[in-house]
């Protein structure tokens, strides 16, 4: 019981379907995946790669604070230069680390990194400041010294000191240099008490020379005070924790990227289960097709076999009834020659039997020679205006024999315009009190097919334009019409002036059973047969009317050669149950 609940939900509508969508939402899953690894986020790369540049100019930007500490550098336009760059730096990555969730981490580690370079940037331009004082100092030094070793005193020993004034210029200046080259204490102080000295010695001396003295210990005491300064604000600006900050953000950072690589990871290990599941649904889905189509296809024949069982009885049908009618035709056309035939022959037999001559001797004859003539003569052109009677019997009895042979997938060289005239000849009952017959042949050349459907076709379309010109209330002209189109088709026109089609019925009239034609008339099928036939030929068959200027059915045929015929066969021997013309 289980097996066939089984076997019947395998094959039923609903287990294709469920497996579909299965498929169709694993595959939008798995498109999302693919575009999620092919697409990665790269803010943690460039947080990354921005903050390696940062931390490149900070270190260039230690460097030239110590040039400019050291006095390697002439001016301090390269510490303003790379201060500027650093703060550029810090702004380009504050805005990614405020609108990225997947840096949120990283904020408060960062602020308190550009919290320190903010700091380190306040010292450095104190340290400019600092450097810009002692620059200036130094400047001035030249020219106080210039002054103070002008004057006239001071070659001479300082009073109550065994040294001249110029002597402890010399000292102060010496000690300067010692001091601003190594900034220690110790010298510091040496300096400072060099400077006191300097400054004792030169009260007893005269006002000039100690105004010129004092000017430059002045300056040596400022660029003293400022060379001290700026090395107190370069120990306060390496004992910056920059290091400390940046080493935390750079952890976060690490973090941060090895949760990357595990969601990283997390998506490919789920994009291989995606792809193995979607691998499953679609086995389980052709499995569920295969299965479906197997019950499809024995469906399928048996609705075939049903279909050619009740063609073949449409087939049968269609030819009798076609048959009656043109029995009906014949019997009726086929009167008078019969009776011309036998009026003939009956005024033959009352001429031989009322003429004495007939029954003379042999000398009789001979002496009635030329009157005789004249009557044989006579006989004989009676005769043969019986056997015209007669040929025309013949060859409406043959088209009908041809008209109603069935020769299944039976291809050989058919005559269109014979064909047609074939046609004409059968429908001659329907035509005669209905419309006149217009012929305009372009001499086509003969084509490959069956015979009996290409007339059949030509038949149905004829008798169908005579039913429609036959309520008009006025004789019609039927045109037929035929042409060569290109090097490989012939084209075949059948003209009415009827009533026409509507407009709305137009892509129905080739459809199965669809009629226009009184219940009774006609059960639809004689259209949608010769669709088929012209279908299996190889051709097409269209139709273009207007309401009130009649209709014209074109017919076109390829102009196959011998070498085409047997797959030709194949195909009209796969459907060559074309039923008979149909009223």
């Amino acid at each position: 019981m289980k097996t066939i609940l089984i076997k019947d939900f395998v094959t039923s509508h609903r287990a294709w379907i469920t497996c579909l969508a299965l498929i169709t939402v694993m595959s939008l899953i798995l498109a999302s995946l693919v575009w999620m690894l092919r697409s990665p986020d790269t803010a943690l790369p460039d947080f990354r790669r921005r903050f390696e540049v940062l931390r490149t100019l900070e270190k260039q930007w230690d460097n030239e604070i110590l040039s400019l500490q050291l006095g390697i550098a002439p001016n301090y336009d390269a510490v303003t230069r790379a201060a500027r760059d650093i703060k550029v730096a810090i702004k380009e990555m504050r805005e990614p680390l405020e609108s990225e969730e997947a840096l949120a981490l990283l904020r408060a580690g960062f602020e308190d990194f550009s919290a320190k370079i903010g700091r380190k940037d306040w010292l450095a331009e104190q340290v400019k400041a600092s450097y810009a004082m002692l620059r200036n100092s130094v400047s001035v030094l030249p020219t106080t010294i210039s002054d103070a070793f002008g004057q006239p005193d001071v070659l001479q020993p300082a009073p109550g000191m065994n040294k001249r004034v110029s002597d402890l210029i010399t000292e102060v200046i010496t000690g300067m240099v010692s001091f601003t080259t190594s900034p220690t204490p110790l010298l510091r102080d040496t300096v400072q008490t060099r400077i006191n000295v300097a400054r004792a010695a030169a009260a007893p001396l005269s006002p000039e020379l100690r105004q010129s003295l004092e000017r430059f210990l002045v300056q040596v005491e400022v660029a003293i005070r400022e060379r001290n300064r700026g090395n107190e604000l370069m120990l306060a600006l390496t004992s910056v924790p920059t290091d400390a900050a940046a080493a935390k953000v750079e952890g976060d950072l690490q973090l941060l990227e090895e949760k990357a690589a595990d969601r990283y990871a997390a998506l490919w290990y789920l994009t291989i289960a995606i792809c193995g599941l979607l691998v499953i649904s679609f086995v389980s889905f052709v499995v569920f097709l295969r299965y479906r189509f197997a019950k499809l296809d024995k469906d399928n024949r048996m609705l075939q076999q049903v279909n050619e069982d009740v063609e073949e009885r449409l087939l049968q049908s269609s030819k009798l009834s076609a048959l009656g009618q043109m029995v009906a035709g014949i019997t009726h056309e086929i009167n008078t020659p019969l009776a011309y035939v036998k009026a003939v022959f009956e005024l033959i037999k009352e001429r031989v039997l009322a003429d004495p001559s007939f029954t003379l001797s042999v000398q009789d004859v001979t002496e009635e020679e030329e009157a005789l003539r004249e009557r044989r003569e006579e006989m004989r052109l009676l005769l043969e205006d019986g056997l015209h009677g007669l040929d025309e019997m013949t060859t409406l009895v043959r088209t009908m024999k041809n008209f109603s042979r069935m020769d299944k997938g039976h291809i050989e060289l058919f005559s269109v315009e014979e064909g047609i005239e074939s046609a004409l000849l059968i429908a001659r009952p329907q035509l005669k009190y209905v419309a006149d017959v217009r012929r305009e042949f372009d001499s086509v050349p003969e084509i490959m097919g069956s015979p009996s459907q290409l007339r059949q076709v030509l038949l149905n379309l004829i008798v169908n334009a005579a039913d429609a010109m036959a309520d008009m209330g006025r004789r019609g002209v039927l045109t037929l019409r035929t042409r060569i189109t290109s090097s490989d088709t012939v084209e075949i026109d059948v003209c009415d002036n009827g009533p026409g089609i509507p407009e709305e019925q137009l892509g129905k009239i080739f459809d199965p059973f669809y009629t226009t034609k009184a219940v009774g008339k006609g059960s639809g099928m004689g259209l949608s047969i010769c669709y088929r036939i012209i279908e299996n030929h190889g051709g097409t068959i269209t139709v273009n009317s207007k309401p009130g200027r009649g209709a014209v059915f074109t017919i076109t045929l390829p102009r196959q050669d011998e070498k085409f015929i047997p797959s030709f066969r194949a195909d009209l021997e796969h459907d060559n149950r074309g039923a008979a013309q149909v009223a």
